[in-house]
Formats: structure tokens, C-alpha cells, sequence
């Protein structure tokens, strides 16, 4: 497997290397992140956990791939959710809170059956002149 740095770019504003690799893999099916991860920690003499590697894509028909990564000055402060999407650091709402605004909200909704009716034909009437009743 050859691994070649197509593009590097330093990103100082967000303390960040960006880098698009080329990846020659003769015989050998695409590449896992994690053998990328350690290949670019071993090359620029970094942790593994600061180096992001965004995707690797194979080309059609040919035993190469394009891969996008990213190489950290110091290490992301995100979380990662239940569904593996990030999520920022900081205070959720709690769970029971959203519940009870529901159940509030429940509560409020409009008269159902016999009730709805009795409403309708009550506003029905009021609004229709006083010799026009049903």
C-alpha cells in the first residue's frame, strides 16, 4: 500500500492541518481509517486521537482511493452522541421537562364527540340572526 500526500494545508484558525491523501492499494481492498489514523500519527508524531480522518472513497475499477484528514493541534472537545453524530459540549434540557409540556399541552386540546358538537352548534347559533335559529 502507498500512501501519497496529494494537498496539505495549514488552518491556523481552527489550529488544524487539512490534508487530501492518495492512496494506492494493489490487491488489497480500501483502507480502514484506524490503519490511516495510525499511519498519519506515526508520520507528522502526533496522538492518534488528534487525527480525523473525514472519508476515504475508492475510484471505480481501480485500486486506488482519495481520502480527506484532518490533523488537530489539540484535541477536539466534542462528544459524540448515542447515534455517532457530534454533539457540542454543554446542558441539555432534561428529558422530563419536554414530557410534561406535552402532557400540558394534551390537556388543552379540543373537546371531543358529543362535547365538540354541543360547542359548534352553540357558536353556530350565536352567530346566526335571532329569527334564523336551527
Amino acid at each position: 500500500m502507498k500512501i501519497e500526500i496529494i494537498e496539505e494545508k495549514d488552518n491556523p484558525f481552527l489550529k488544524r492541518k487539512d490534508l487530501m491523501i492518495m492512496i494506492d492499494h494493489a490487491g488489497q481492498p480500501t483502507p480502514k481509517k484506524e490503519d490511516l489514523i495510525r499511519f498519519l500519527a506515526e508520520k507528522y508524531k502526533v496522538e492518534s486521537e488528534k487525527v480525523e480522518v473525514v472519508y476515504i472513497f475508492s475510484e471505480t475499477g481501480i485500486a486506488r482511493s482519495k481520502a480527506k484528514a484532518r490533523i488537530w493541534k489539540e484535541k477536539p472537545k466534542i462528544k459524540k452522541g448515542k447515534e455517532g453524530k457530534e454533539k457540542p459540549t454543554g446542558e441539555e434540557k432534561p428529558k422530563e421537562k419536554v414530557e410534561e409540556v406535552k402532557e400540558e399541552k394534551k390537556e388543552e386540546s379540543k373537546p371531543e364527540g358529543k362535547e365538540k358538537k354541543v360547542a359548534e352548534e352553540e357558536k353556530e347559533s350565536k352567530e346566526a340572526p335571532e329569527g334564523e335559529q336551527k
